[in-house]
């Protein structure tokens, strides 16, 4: 099966998010972008239950990040979003990165993406300024 390119992933993401799909999500991420995810969508239920916003600052125990997916999966989907993605462009950074801009309900946003083992990862690392001085 080839691999999705990123501007394709942009969709599929969103797709899965609002769905509550968390291991597409996972499968679309590079881990620490996954994580931070996580975090940010998790926010309003972290609001509401300190258990969770403690459990927030623990995923990389396996049971504990199933747990925090598993909650975090219902309330994504209680939401019943379906945002409109329109991709405007798509600029390579090199062979292993790229960024799409696109516009989710006609916001301007950015996404980022690196390769991982051959495969695009959305990556909000990849944006980042590399520091080459030495």
């Amino acid at each position: 099966m080839p691999t999705k390119e990123p501007k394709d992933i942009v969709i599929a993401y969103y797709q899965a998010l609002y769905r509550g799909d968390l291991s597409e999500v996972k499968t679309l991420m590079e881990w620490r972008s996954y994580c931070m995810t996580l975090e940010s969508f998790g926010l309003k239920l972290a609001l509401k239950d300190p258990l969770f916003k403690s459990q927030l600052k623990e995923l990389e125990t396996p049971e504990i990040l199933q747990e925090v997916e598993t909650k975090l999966s219902k309330e994504l989907l209680s939401r019943q979003k379906n945002p409109q993605i329109e991709i405007t462009s798509n600029l390579e950074n090199g062979e292993e990165r790229q960024t799409v801009h696109f516009k989710e309900d006609g916001k301007d946003k950015v996404l980022y993406f690196s390769k991982e083992d051959d495969a695009w990862k959305i990556d909000y690392y990849a944006g980042r300024k590399v520091n080459t001085a030495e």
